[in-house]
């Protein structure tokens, strides 16, 4: 018998507490450009995600401080790899040169796991706050999991689902999504 998989839990979790553990990985990456949130503030965008309300004034930036992370990421996978997310995801480190040290393969490819990262979470929290712009790269990431269904994979389902009123765990979720969003 396989061992259970842990993101299973992340069909059941509450969408808030879910979008609060994605805004925590971009505390820093935030308060460095500017947008320092408290733990009551990510709360709080949790709770209006989950709820689809609107965020405060104050966090009128946060949108758009998404998007320019996400952007840099894309822009590294792009100029460092020569690849686009998609590809990227779809890329194993084996499969990519332009190192000779082990020390140059783990630069490498700590910095592709972190734009991959970067992209799926930063993509997910804006699904999740209604920006349908970013729904093809939560479905390259959910083609690249190959019915897996690890973490990534499973909040950008849960972000689909959120967006488009989906339950996780009808069989036919996907379909089901992209019914809705077409």
């Amino acid at each position: 018998m396989p061992p259970a998989n842990p993101a299973e839990k992340l069909k059941q979790a509450p969408l808030e507490d879910l979008a609060g553990l994605l805004m925590k990985q971009f505390q820093r990456l935030l308060a460095e450009r500017g947008l320092p949130l408290t733990t009551v503030q990510i709360g709080d965008i949790g709770e209006r995600i989950a709820y689809s309300q609107p965020l405060p004034p104050e966090l009128t930036d946060l949108s758009t401080l998404l998007c320019e992370l996400v952007a840099e990421s894309v822009h590294e996978l792009q100029t460092r790899f020569g690849m686009s997310f998609d590809k990227a995801l779809h890329t194993q480190m084996d499969a990519i040169g332009g190192w000779e040290t082990t020390g140059e393969f783990i630069d490498l490819a700590n910095h592709k796991s972190n734009a991959e990262l970067r992209i799926s979470a930063g993509s997910t929290l804006l699904v999740m706050l209604g920006d349908t712009a970013y729904v093809p790269y939560l479905l390259s990431v959910i083609d690249a999991d190959q019915g897996v269904m690890d973490v990534d994979a499973a909040l950008a389902q849960r972000a689909l689902c959120h967006l488009t009123g989906t339950h996780p765990e009808d069989a036919d979720w996907l379909a089901s999504v992209q019914t809705r969003l077409a």
